[in-house]
């Protein structure tokens, strides 16, 4: 095999899923169509240059020296099993994943830790499923055809794999896109549980203690101690190791940069990626979330906002699946919890003669944490007869604290370990011990961190100080421009361990230990430049939410890239922000909100829209920016929008900004409004069937064409156009204005506000009776989908996807495509898209027979809109669906069922469509019916 391809490679690994089911079904079929399954997938692989390495049963590893070509061959061969006219019309379903790395040869084999990691990819999706790691996303995604695109998952855990993968499924135009979620070992929050950057040391006991409290009758365990001790590894190693054990994973909360109890909930509910539903409190969102979960949340620095307790003690007695592992200086007090202080690690004691034996017994964890960070920092480090009584001597003085510690082994680089020992000595002599009334081991770390800082030159010194302006860490540039420092100073920062890298992050990140942050912050709170480093971090993270920010960058086709800059800086863009609030600086907030309006929506964090937004606006004179207060006007209107507010409320905060609008003169602005304005409007119109709204919609829109055409702008115009479509009263007009606002919208670039237009489309195609439109509008808006990543349009895309699906009469992509639907909307929380998943479903079971399962959710869907009116497409699917059930079933015994559903809810109704555990099992009990499940 010397013809393999070398260098960077892409591995593809397929597996058939139930293949031992299928064989025993099959029986003396199954040897012909194993032979077909592997003549479809290798004349795939031979078209695109793969090599097949090996062959398994039902499972091939191939191997591709272009990434292009990998994926091809993956598209191919699924089109191929599609294709192909299996024995009884039971498909042969295959997962595939891809993954690209150096490939490293031993003996005409691959080799290495990637393998593995293409392997476990593949093994996580489903028959039919091609997934991509991130590696390969990024070497084929400008080089897909027309017709394939790749969806983000997020990040994965994978088995036997410590760090989770970035997951992308490829969608392909002709086969199904809709599979259940992915067997991924745990599942990855959007802050999932980081990995330690280097070997723990000394926490064996410890961890397993922890475990086994969590696994246990423990339901909040504080870990607590000193700065520098080391809470927050213990606690992610013992998050990690106990995992598994949680059906729902672990979850990872930062609070440390978080400052008042008010905003933990909001913390928690963006590291979990909850969206709140209408009208709904961050505290009632992770509430409804973590109901029928069973998942471990490590809230980490908890000791800044400890009147957050009450929301801990409030959410664990919701949650009867919680585990809290929290983190902090001081216990929460609160009657549940249990605590396990965490000790330094354990030192030799003086006088010890040979101290190799206490190391041989564990008895000097310090000392091996000593040697192993002084090795990091000099390869010619070693313990011997010379260094080893001093290295113990270190160990004690720093009284085995682990921080302390590192600080102290950083030295090796420049010093012995017995210099080091001399010099701690005279340190902490001058300094003293510090407070009287401080603890003893934090005035030691104190001390440790005042000689750590005092051998820094005045350019390190500085560096440090102004670093701590960072807000969860910062890039190599980003530390340069804000803090003035040269590379070689941040490195020398970093060779002292003050900064640490933060493992796998692209670009790489530059970070402070908490402990450290604090000190650094007290050096900076004081100096004469605060203000001029805070403004600096202001004007950086400004220019940077405009590069990557904009609405024509993260609504446009290169949104997930410019997302993914914006992402890690979001703890920045938002600390710039607070600064300009708290100093009062109406503009300067302003200016941050408007270049953030268009995040906010891309990851439906609403609820810091209308935080900020409101606090912005309510600045003294905020008025007197005119065109910055209008922008901020409409993203408090979109915030007002999404969370559910009243359609006055949202109205008159739009009126509001069309006046100042038109008072300003400026049309690029009043298109907007207008355009805004318009869409609300016609959204209102339809849902009281009002057709007085639905003409002011349409004279608004015309007019914010108007402004947009004079002034020029498209982007002004693809939206006002959009608008125009939304108000269209009769399918011509639909049709006519959805084409012209498809031009224009894709001339534009803007995908996402295409894929709103064309799924809205699809509604208003059902609306008006045109069933062959709303199917043309519906395949349109999964081809736009696709370049979108945003969760909002994805479920709003499944819904209507359902919906049409439902009135062709085919219920099976209906049945997938709303509880995918329904699934989205349980973790968005958009409660009238509930409704409809519901409804659909119910309509769903209608047709198959199960009438009593069909009451029962349309029960369930009637307590969230029981007050509104029907639409025309419910009136529709309820004399489709419903009224011939009602009939079938019995009005008494269906009304009982709907009763039943009613009683229900929709939680319960969720979990029961699901199949998963009801949100509170002691009160739902059992499935109230034990029939079709939809």
């Amino acid at each position: 095999m010397a013809d393999l391809p070398s260098n960077t490679v892409t591995f593809l690994f397929t597996d058939m899923e139930g293949s031992t089911r299928l064989a025993g079904r099959l029986g003396n079929r199954w040897p012909e169509v194993l032979e077909t399954h592997h003549r479809l997938l290798r004349d795939a692989f031979a078209d695109h240059q793969g090599h097949e390495t090996g062959n398994q049963g039902d499972a091939f590893f191939v191997v591709f020296a272009r990434g292009d070509l990998a994926i091809a061959a993956a598209v191919a061969g699924q089109r191929a099993l599609a294709a192909e006219p299996w024995p009884d019309g039971d498909p042969v379903r295959v997962r595939m994943g891809l993954h690209t790395a150096t490939a490293i040869v031993r003996d005409d084999q691959y080799v290495g830790i990637d393998v593995h990691r293409a392997a476990r990819i593949c093994a996580a999706g489903h028959g039919g499923q091609i997934l991509v790691s991130s590696a390969t996303r990024e070497l084929v995604a400008a080089a897909l055809p027309h017709d394939v695109g790749l969806r983000d998952l997020g990040e994965h855990g994978l088995k036997d794999l410590d760090a989770p993968e970035h997951l992308f499924e490829a969608t392909i135009a002709d086969l199904p896109e809709d599979f259940p979620p992915l067997r991924s070992a745990a599942p990855a929050a959007a802050a999932a549980v980081p990995s330690p950057p280097n070997q723990t040391i000394g926490r064996a006991r410890d961890v397993a203690a922890v475990g086994d409290a969590l696994r246990g009758d423990a339901r909040l365990l504080t870990l607590t101690g000193p700065g520098g001790v080391g809470k927050t590894r213990l606690a992610t190693e013992g998050a990690r190791a106990v995992a598994a054990d949680f059906r729902d994973g672990a979850s990872f909360v930062p609070l440390a940069d978080v400052r008042t109890a008010a905003e933990v909930p909001i913390a928690t509910m963006h590291a979990l990626g909850i969206r709140p539903n209408a009208g709904e409190s961050p505290v009632d969102a992770i509430t409804r979330y973590l109901a029928s979960k069973h998942l471990l949340l490590v809230l980490d620095n908890f000791e800044q906002v400890l009147p957050a307790a009450a929301f801990v003690g409030s959410t664990l007695a919701a949650c009867p699946g919680l585990r809290i592992l929290v983190t902090s200086r001081e216990p929460l007090g609160l009657e549940v919890e249990r605590r396990w202080p965490v000790s330094p690690l354990t030192v030799p004691v003086a006088g010890t003669p040979l101290v190799e034996d206490a190391l041989a017994s564990g008895a000097a964890d310090a000392v091996v944490l000593f040697a192993e960070r002084a090795l990091a920092h000099d390869p010619h480090f070693a313990m011997d007869d010379t260094s080893l009584p001093a290295v113990a001597a270190i160990c004690r003085r720093l009284d085995g604290l682990p921080l302390a510690i590192e600080l102290a082994a950083a030295r090796c680089r420049l010093l012995s370990p017995t210099e080091i020992a001399d010099r701690l000595d005279g340190m902490l002599g001058a300094l003293g011990r510090g407070p009287r009334d401080a603890p003893a081991r934090q005035q030691t770390l104190r001390a440790t961190v005042d000689w750590s800082h005092d051998l820094l030159d005045l350019a390190e010194q500085a560096c440090f100080a102004r670093f701590a302006v960072f807000s969860g860490g910062a890039t190599v540039a980003s530390a340069e421009a804000v803090t003035g420092a040269t590379l070689d100073v941040l490195d020398s920062l970093m060779a002292k361990s003050l900064l640490t890298r933060t493992p796998r992050a692209r670009p790489a990140r530059l970070e402070m230990l908490e402990t450290i942050r604090e000190y650094a912050g007290e050096r900076l709170a004081p100096s004469s430049d605060r203000e001029a480093i805070c403004e600096r971090h202001y004007r950086h993270f400004l220019d940077f939410a405009r590069s990557h920010g904009t609405p024509q960058d993260l609504l446009g086709v290169d949104s997930r890239a410019h997302l993914a800059h914006l992402d890690p800086e979001i703890g920045n863009l938002h600390a710039a922000l607070a600064w300009a609030v708290e100093r009062g600086d109406a503009e300067r907030a302003l200016a941050m909100v408007t270049a953030l309006e268009a995040y906010w929506e891309m990851r439906d964090r609403y609820v810091d829209a209308m935080r900020w937004t409101e606090a912005a606006l309510d600045l003294p004179g905020a008025s007197a920016h005119r065109a910055l207060r209008i922008t901020a006007l409409c993203v408090r209107g979109m915030g007002l929008w999404a969370l559910g507010s009243t359609s006055e409320a949202e109205a008159e905060v739009l009126r509001e900004a069309e006046v100042a609008a038109r008072e300003l003169g400026d049309p690029v602005l009043l298109a907007r409004v207008l355009a805004e304005r318009s869409s609300h409007a016609s959204d209102h119109s339809r849902e009281a069937s009002d057709d007085s709204r639905l003409a002011l919609a349409e004279a608004l829109a015309d007019e914010a064409l108007a402004c947009a055409a004079r002034a020029g702008d498209d982007w002004a115009l693809a939206r006002a156009a959009w608008a125009k479509a939304q108000a269209a009263s009769t399918i011509a007009d639909l049709r006519e204005r959805s084409d012209r606002a498809i031009g224009l919208l894709r001339a534009a670039g803007n995908v996402v506000q295409l894929a709103h237009l064309l799924a809205t489309s699809t509604y208003g195609a059902v609306w008006l009776g045109a069933d062959e439109d709303a199917a043309y509008f519906m395949d349109a808006a999964r081809v736009a989908a696709r370049d979108v990543d945003n969760p909002f349009t994805q479920m709003f895309i499944r819904c209507n996807t359902g919906l049409v699906a439902l009135i062709h009469g085919d219920t099976d992509t209906a049945r997938i495509a709303y509880r995918d639907a329904l699934r989205r909307c349980r973790d968005l929380g958009p409660l009238p898209f509930t409704s409809d998943s519901l409804r659909g479903l119910a309509a769903v079971a209608a047709v198959d027979g199960d009438r009593r399962c069909a009451a029962l959710l349309f029960g369930a869907a009637s307590t969230i809109r029981e007050d509104d009116a029907a639409d025309p497409v419910e009136v529709r699917v309820d004399a489709m669906f419903f009224a011939p059930a009602r009939r079938g079933l019995g009005p008494d015994a269906w009304d009982a069922a709907a009763l039943e559903g009613r009683r229900l809810g929709v939680e319960g109704a969720i979990a029961y469509v699901l199949g998963e555990p009801a949100r509170n099992p002691g009160e739902v009990g059992a499935p109230p019916h034990e029939g079709t499940r939809v």
